[in-house]
């Protein structure tokens, strides 16, 4: 997730105000039922710029990307609840949704097509009669930020603490203080709502409670210090907390009957706490459907590119939740803490946390048949389906290091990776080189008036063309001269890269001797892997789901775009 926020320019802003993590610990009871370390491992493993998690809450994520919107001419309004939303297909446009926000008793809006992210007891999923599937136990959570005076040795680690009495997590926040989750076994759900979360002020105060307060703070109180024991646990200070019921599950469709709904986040999908990744998933779910409504109403691509939403994002919440009861079975017996079967599952964990493990299905977007030969063996090989990991590269024009994520930023368009290896001098490079500057070329194809012959493309700020281009070689790059090399690449400079010693190609299973093309996606995801000489496999790839000439559209005119412009219902995904 964090090269994603890197990509949209906000990781930055996050690092400052979050904390980073780099360990877990989990802690059981031993024969005796006293408390021991059962197993210290890392947060991430997997290849990444960003070998730790960074814990932000919820409040300063939202905070930065409303920032982001503020600095292009966009606000979000809040409080806004949905009421009630309408279909009619003879209507243009066919949803009308009616809300209260605190500035009008209720506002009309009138839109083509919208996504919800409304939360678990979502009413547009309600309103769209997409059925709820229940996968796990109803669970009651107490949550809060605090501080306390402790002697429990691993509390600047995520710490996974399990006793006799029952169980918490806390996760270390900035400034020392910390975040704890304690599920509230003995409290049966339908007394959630009698409990008061309110405390006096932030400073806590010793307290003379009966043993059946619903205070709680008081409750939550009891449960750390009897699961800590014999570690001391005084809570000094609260500056939030919460409580609230897990309805662990997923829904039946991530799209209405019409595809014009669109569910993300807990609309579609809840994990329990001891995930910990529901805002991770709910972003990851709005950042694999935007650029594919972009597109769409844009007259850019086919309608049938946005059936990819819930085929993509409804498999990886399937394994989410696979993963999340896997987990919680193993979490909740006391004795396989520290088992061989225990540092399996946790294992898995690390793909999941970091996001490095997802891979999409089979599909338009993703097509694993392709014939490129990729070492399966290399740390992070070329996969269709999985994230492009990012590598250190040379930048050829000027000889700066840079981490790829700088030169590839989230920007809507697709990138096409050619890892060249030592074959600059080859036949089948200059072949390739003859297919991208031709009018067959995939970088071309769909948008002939983007077609600037030498003029000198900028990565970065590329808007009229749809799809970017990456030469990445393993050759000296003072030994290059970038003007020498066939075209369409002198043109394309800013893209040009050394990779030193071919680290980066090793890294992903290619050969320096056969290279390979990739196709990427706008969000980072690999649609296509082959040989140097398929360049025509990507545009009939791209064929699939694009629209030929579309840059010539008005989008206005666009068929699409007359039945399917966008907004958003609801709140927070996360």
């Amino acid at each position: 997730m964090q090269e994603i926020l890197r990509t949209l320019n906000l990781h930055y802003t996050l690092d400052g105000k979050g904390n980073r993590m780099s360990e877990t610990a989990f802690w059981g009871p031993d024969a005796s039922g006293r408390l021991f370390r059962c197993f210290i491992g890392p947060e991430v493993t997997s290849a990444t710029s960003f070998p730790h998690v960074l814990v932000a809450d919820q409040g300063v994520v939202e905070g930065a990307f409303d920032d982001e919107l503020k600095a292009r001419g966009h606000k979000v309004y809040r409080p806004m609840e949905l009421v009630h939303y309408t279909y009619d297909q003879f209507s243009d446009p066919p949803i009308t949704a009616v809300s209260e926000d605190f500035r009008f008793s209720n506002a009309m809006l009138t839109e083509n097509a919208t996504h919800s992210a409304d939360g678990a007891q979502s009413i547009v999923r309600h309103i769209a009669g997409i059925r709820w599937q229940p996968t796990g136990a109803d669970e009651v959570w107490a949550v809060a930020d605090l501080w306390a005076e402790t002697n429990f040795p691993d509390i600047r680690r995520r710490s996974a603490i399990w006793s006799l009495t029952g169980g918490c997590m806390l996760i270390p926040n900035r400034d020392n203080g910390f975040r704890v989750y304690v599920q509230l076994l003995q409290l049966q759900p339908q007394h959630l709502n009698t409990l008061d979360r309110g405390i006096p002020g932030g400073t806590v105060h010793p307290s003379v409670l009966s043993e059946n307060s619903t205070l709680l703070f008081d409750i939550l109180q009891k449960y750390v210090r009897e699961i800590m024991a014999p570690f001391r646990m005084d809570i000094t200070r609260v500056s939030w907390i919460s409580r609230y019921r897990v309805f662990q599950g997923i829904a039946d469709q991530f799209t209405d009957l019409q595809g014009r709904i669109f569910l993300v986040g807990d609309a579609c999908h809840t994990l329990s706490a001891k995930a910990g990744q529901s805002m991770n998933l709910g972003m990851m779910d709005s950042f694999n459907l935007t650029w594919k409504l972009a597109l769409v109403i844009n007259g850019m691509a086919k309608p049938e590119l946005l059936e990819t939403y819930q085929l993509e994002r409804r498999h990886i919440a399937n394994q989410f939740i696979e993963f999340d009861i896997k987990f919680a079975h193993i979490y909740l017996q006391k004795e396989a803490l520290g088992s061989p079967e225990f540092h399996t599952v946790w294992r898995q964990s690390y793909g999941f946390i970091s996001g490095c493990a997802h891979r999409y299905p089979e599909g338009l977007l993703t097509r694993s048949s392709a014939r490129a030969r990729i070492s399966h063996s290399a740390r992070e090989p070329l996969t269709a389906g999985k994230r492009l990991h990012t590598m250190t590269l040379t930048r050829h024009i000027d000889g700066t290091v840079i981490d790829l994520l700088e030169d590839m930023p989230s920007n809507g368009r697709f990138h096409l990776f050619v890892f060249a290896g030592r074959l600059m001098t080859y036949a089948v490079f200059k072949a390739l080189a003859n297919t991208l500057a031709s009018d067959d070329s995939p970088l071309d194809f769909f948008s002939k008036n983007s077609n600037t012959g030498s003029k000198f493309i900028d990565c970065k700020n590329n808007d009229s063309r749809y799809t970017d281009l990456f030469l990445i070689h393993t050759f000296n790059h003072l030994e290059i001269e970038l003007p020498k090399l066939p075209r369409p690449f002198p043109q394309w400079g800013c893209g040009v890269y050394e990779d030193v010693d071919g680290v980066g190609h090793a890294a992903h299973g290619v050969s320096e001797r056969e290279g390979a093309l990739a196709l990427v996606r706008p969000d980072g995801y690999i649609s296509m892997v082959t040989t140097l000489d398929n360049a025509r496999g990507i545009l009939d790839c791209l064929k699939d789901f694009m629209l030929e000439g579309s840059a010539d559209y008005n989008v206005f005119d666009a068929e699409f775009h007359n039945s399917t412009g966008g907004s958003s219902l609801g709140g927070s995904s996360g």
